[in-house]
């Protein structure tokens, strides 16, 4: 698979800290081993080596986004990723770091991201909403293609989805007010990003688009690379994905949501910005390159890269109608709104928030896409939602198959052990598609944890789900008798762990369980103990 990573590091959940002192996985690679590795994650696994130190790989991310050709060269990289959370986070972590000529440097850089990246742009084209600022355009492109681009995604995401319009900074507004974009050359892979800080950006407090103050709004602007040539699908398609991303995230910027004690995390931030990508332009499918997430880390607390996170996203609203105004942009744009709003509800009470005034739950819908995304079956014929999604062969067809939980039940007996985590995870378990029926017993081993099971039925033209009889707490159980496999290509239990710790949890526990089948038309003794106890 033609794979493109973007840069996250675990101490963007973390208050203004570049990297965390347990650097991720990925990032005790060798610099030299994966020449899959993007610049930031190049520069990042050398900090995790010992190669350079914290305020050097500040230094090095800042050439990555402003100044590639002063960065050394054993950290050049085509592989693609997107700038803005980079950016946002860089220009907190520069106050923790101690006055240097590095820091100069880091804040020259920082400072200038809108304003004077790549020197001066001298052709000015002013569309409808946007006030376009470049100099040349390759890759087989021209300025009309991304003036298109750019209004087109104005279009979908303001004027017929109805989300908020980014503010301008009242100080210094770009003309007629307008949306400051420059076209750039962009190093080493980068699409483009979005900044809060550029000579038409900055602090705004109260968005005026929305109807509610929003406190901590930013004006920002944005950048684009002026060349697609070297990107996943074609230049056009790349274009396009960056633009309806970006553009989502000036819209983020205006509801205040990057900073405060009610911003989401970065799986939210990113993930939904990549989300966005497909409903503005539904044939651009540069997001196809990010799957699959870790589908064992909770929604909750997903500290691994945010993008590929945008299938839950995609798997939670398509239901309700892709790409049309009211349909499944309406639970993230309710979701945001809510964030914005600065109310008592963070990340997961404001996503259950959206999902009830659909007329379902986080738990309900979070159970029903993790067994879509594990059969990944194309919607029509007998698939149908929420277990279908309408491009999901061609998920498949490039990032293959979503991984079973490492066991096969192989006969009708023994069991098998796992954990899944509070605040949203899954586990798929394989089970017997042929013989007659059996039990399967979901028993919660740990202190804690809701969780739910359904087993499901691929017969090869529809999906049957039956829900084991109820979620189970910390000791319990709960059995389904006389499953018939007959007729199914497949059988796959899906469990879910709906336990909610926090509105955005700081940790999530992994509750063991043991799944149990046995032969049919026996009934668990534990099955009779409430008519004892009735008794």
């Amino acid at each position: 698979m033609n794979l493109k990573t973007r840069f996250l590091t675990m101490s963007f959940l973390l208050s203004g800290f570049l990297f965390m002192v347990a650097a991720p996985a990925w990032a005790q690679t060798p610099v030299s081993a994966d020449k899959k590795l993007s610049t930031p994650q190049l520069i990042e696994a050398a900090l995790a080596n010992g190669e350079i130190d914290q305020e050097t790989a500040y230094l090095y991310l800042s050439y990555a986004l402003g100044d590639y050709d002063s960065l050394p060269v054993q950290y050049h990289s085509n592989v693609p990723w997107d700038g803005t959370f980079t950016l946002a986070r860089l220009q907190k972590a520069v106050k923790t770091m101690k006055v240097s000529p590095k820091r100069t440097k880091v804040i020259e850089i920082l400072s200038g991201s809108c304003s004077s990246s790549s020197g001066s742009l001298s052709t000015i084209v002013n569309t409808t909403h946007f006030h376009i600022q470049y100099s040349t355009i390759g890759g087989g492109l021209n300025i009309g293609h991304y003036q298109t681009s750019l209004e087109t995604t104005w279009t979908k995401e303001i004027d017929q989805f109805g989300w908020a319009a980014p503010p301008v900074l009242s100080s210094n507004p770009p003309p007629g007010n307008r949306y400051h974009v420059r076209i750039a050359g962009l190093g080493g892979g980068l699409y483009g990003f979005v900044s809060s800080f550029g000579a038409h950006a900055g602090f705004v407090g109260n968005n005026p688009n929305t109807a509610w103050n929003d406190g901590d709004a930013y004006a920002s602007c944005m950048v684009l690379n002026r060349d697609y040539s070297g990107f996943p699908g074609s230049p056009q398609q790349a274009l396009d994905a960056t633009t309806a991303h970006e553009f989502n995230h000036s819209i983020q910027f205006g509801y205040g949501v990057f900073d405060g004690g009610n911003a989401p995390d970065t799986a939210f931030i990113e993930g939904g910005a990549t989300w966005m990508e497909d409903e503005v332009f539904d044939s651009a499918n540069d997001n196809y390159n990010y799957l699959w997430p870790d589908f064992s880390i909770s929604m909750g607390e997903y500290f691994e890269y945010p993008y590929p996170y945008w299938i839950t996203f995609r798997g939670l609203t398509e239901r309700f109608g892709p790409g049309v105004a009211g349909g499944g942009e309406q639970v993230m744009q309710d979701f945001w709104e809510e964030i914005s709003q600065n109310s008592a509800s963070e990340m997961l009470d404001a996503l259950n928030s959206a999902l009830t005034n659909k007329g379902t739950t986080l738990a309900d819908a979070y159970h029903a896409y993790a067994v879509a995304v594990k059969f990944n079956k194309q919607c029509g014929g007998g698939y149908s939602y929420p277990y279908c999604f309408k491009e999901g062969a061609n998920y498949v067809a490039l990032a293959g198959t979503t991984p079973l939980n490492g066991f096969i039940f192989n006969s009708v007996s023994g069991s098998s052990n796992g954990s899944v985590e509070d605040n949203y995870a899954l586990n798929w378990v394989g089970l017997i598609n042929s013989g007659s029926p059996y039990n399967v017993t979901l028993q919660n081993t740990s202190t804690g944890g809701q969780l739910r099971g359904s087993v499901v039925c691929d017969t090869g033209s529809t999906l049957n789900v039956t829900p084991l009889p109820a979620v189970v707490g910390s000791g319990g159980s709960t059995t389904l008798n006389n499953f018939n496999p007959s007729g199914c290509a497949s059988v796959v239990a899906v469990i879910t762990n709906q336990a909610q710790t926090g509105g955005n949890p700081s940790f999530s526990f992994a509750r063991s369980y043991t799944l149990t089948l046995s032969g049919g038309d026996f009934v668990p003794l534990d099955t009779y103990l409430p008519l004892v106890a009735a008794n």
